[in-house]
C-alpha cells in the first residue's frame, strides 16, 4: 500500500505554553475551519500528494510491469488533489468533534498560535517535505537507529514522545483500514483474478501487521527525530508533557479522524482506479 495510506499525518500534540491566546466560542465548522487552517494543512496536502504520486509510480511498476493505459498517475494526482482532501478531511474531523470536546481542541489549537507552536509546524513540515527524498529518508532512519542502539538522550525523548502521544497505534489502524478500503475498491472493481469476500480481505490485511506495524515505528522516530533535532531539550520536554493533555488528545483525535476519513475514502477509489487499469490493459 501506499505510503500515504499507512502513514497518515503525524498528528501535532498540545503544549501549554505561555500567554497562549484565548480562542472564541465557535461553530463545529469554525472549529474544524480553525484546525486546517492553524495546523497549516494547506501546505502539507501538496506533500502528501508528492507522496502519493512517488508511491503510485512504484505501485506501478509492481501491478503494471507491461505498462498500463497511461491513466494511471493522473488518477492518483486527481485523487489527491489538495481541495479533495480537505473536503474529505474536513467532513471525517467534523463527525468526530462532539466526542473529542469542541473546547478541548480549541484549548490545543491555541498552542500553535504560540512561536512554538508555529515553529514546531515549521520544523514538521520541512522534515516531510525533506523525506520525499528517499536519501534523506535512508539517513534519517540511520540515524535514528543509531542513536537508539547509543540510548542518546534525544532518541529516548523521542521515543517516549511516540508513547505518550500513542502515534504508533492510530497509524498502524489507519494503515489497516486504508488496505482494506483499497482492496475493497480493487475487488468491486473486478481486479481480482477470483472474487475475494471481506472476511479474505481483513485476514489478508492484517496479515501484514507486523510488518506494517515495524515500518511505522521506524518511519515515525526518524521522522521526529530529523523534524525536532534543532529544539532544545527543554521545548521537546514540554511538548512531551502535555502530549497527554485534554487539549493535546482531543486535537490528536480530530486530526487523526480527518485523515482516517480522507485516506480510507482515497484508498478505495485507488482500488477502483487500479482494477479499471488492469482491465483497460487487458484490453
Amino acid at each position: 500500500m501506499l505510503r500515504l495510506l499507512t502513514l497518515c499525518l503525524l498528528v501535532a500534540l498540545s503544549g501549554p505554553g505561555h500567554a497562549q491566546p484565548r480562542l472564541p466560542v465557535q461553530t463545529d465548522q469554525q472549529i474544524t475551519d480553525r484546525v486546517w487552517t492553524i495546523m497549516q494543512l494547506n501546505r502539507l496536502v501538496p506533500i502528501l500528494q508528492d507522496e502519493a504520486m512517488a508511491e503510485g509510480r512504484e505501485l506501478a511498476a509492481t501491478m503494471f510491469p507491461r505498462g498500463g493505459t497511461g491513466l494511471w498517475l493522473d488518477r492518483v494526482r486527481a485523487l489527491h488533489h489538495p481541495d479533495r482532501i480537505k473536503g474529505l478531511f474536513l467532513r471525517g474531523a467534523s463527525d468526530a468533534l462532539s466526542a473529542a470536546g469542541p473546547a478541548d481542541v480549541q484549548a490545543g489549537l491555541a498552542f500553535y498560535l504560540t512561536g512554538l507552536g508555529q515553529r514546531i509546524l515549521m520544523l514538521e513540515g520541512k522534515a516531510r517535505a525533506a523525506m520525499l527524498d528517499e536519501r534523506v529518508e535512508a539517513t534519517a532512519r540511520a540515524s535514528y537507529a543509531r542513536a537508539v542502539r547509543l540510548s542518546h538522550p534525544r532518541a529516548a525523548r523521542i521515543a517516549r514522545l511516540i508513547d505518550t502521544a500513542d502515534l504508533i497505534g492510530p497509524n498502524v489502524a489507519g494503515g489497516l483500514n486504508a488496505s482494506i478500503a483499497f482492496s475493497k475498491g480493487f475487488e468491486a472493481g473486478g481486479g481480482f483474478p477470483m472474487p475475494m469476500s471481506e472476511t479474505q480481505i481483513i485476514r489478508d490485511a492484517w496479515a501484514q501487521e507486523p510488518e506494517l506495524r515495524a515500518d511505522t515505528e521506524a518511519w515515525i522516530g526518524a521522522y521526529l527525530y530529523l523534524a525536532y533535532a534543532s529544539l532544545t531539550d527543554a521545548q521537546l520536554d514540554l511538548y512531551i508533557r502535555f502530549a497527554a493533555s485534554d487539549g493535546g488528545r482531543a486535537l490528536s483525535q480530530v486530526m487523526f479522524a480527518g485523515f482516517d476519513a480522507a485516506f480510507g475514502q482515497t484508498a478505495y477509489d485507488l482500488g477502483l482506479a487500479a482494477a479499471a487499469e488492469l482491465r483497460g490493459r487487458e484490453l
